[in-house]
């Protein structure tokens, strides 16, 4: 399990958010949605590890998320950024293979899990390729890749469907459903549609540090839509 207690989220010295508790267990397929710059991006982040609270605190598997080594974390919690530009010219094979890094398991493991990867995301024709000669959608798979090549117990996505057609979106959506039956998918998504017919669980962040967790079917009413679009238009 993965928890998150009286977190409060920071931006640029500015609390956007206090008092955030919430559990994520194995077995559920969280959609994180709430207005701009309320910290949804922000909260992922805590929940990863990169970005440590002044207040609150993040637990994994009954540990303190900040005081696990950066292998024993990562062995925990993978995160897909929200955006990220590659810098060097990996090949496509190379890059998803680095999320193997936490496990330092035996090289012929590590490619099978690699190779699966890159065929559960529809980019094996891609393997040979520099990443940086793939277009944005292209890229988004092989990120998508590297994050299920490292099959932490919880997986964060910081708005995983940028840059992706219609076609796809559905096919990754259920590669993330399915990744969640065994494990944990935390998503920020602003696609209602989407949250509704692939989610099981919803975090709504809405103005006055107000939230509301639970399941899909509770969460997702009119009364509550209406609250938080009326919180996106303050």
């Amino acid at each position: 399990m993965l928890t998150i207690e009286g977190l409060h989220l920071h931006q640029d010295n500015l609390t956007v958010f206090k008092d955030l508790n919430a559990a994520f267990k194995p077995g559920e397929f969280w959609a994180v949605v709430g207005q701009n710059g309320v910290g949804k991006t922000t909260l992922l982040q805590t929940m990863a590890g990169i970005s440590q609270p002044r207040q609150g605190r993040v637990q994994v598997a009954g540990h303190n998320l900040f005081e696990l080594d950066i292998a024993a974390r990562a062995q925990q919690v993978s995160f897909l950024l929200q955006d990220q530009e590659p810098c060097l010219a990996f090949s496509v094979r190379d890059a998803v293979g680095m999320g193997r890094f936490p496990w330092r398991s035996k090289k012929q493991q590590d490619q099978a899990i690699t190779t699966a990867a890159l065929e559960t995301c529809g980019i094996s024709h891609l393997a040979d390729r520099s990443i940086l000669k793939l277009s944005g959608g292209e890229r988004r798979k092989v990120e998508i890749a590297t994050c299920l090549a490292q099959q932490s117990d919880f997986l964060l996505l910081d708005e995983p469907l940028n840059h992706l057609d219609v076609v796809y979106r559905q096919q990754i959506l259920k590669v993330f459903a399915e990744y969640s039956q065994q494990r944990c998918v935390v998503m920020v998504c602003h696609d209602l549609e989407v949250i509704k017919h692939h989610c099981s669980h919803v975090l709504m962040l809405m103005a006055n540090d107000c939230y509301l967790a639970g399941t899909s079917a509770t969460i997702l009413n009119q009364t509550n839509l209406d609250q938080l679009f009326d919180a996106r238009s303050e």
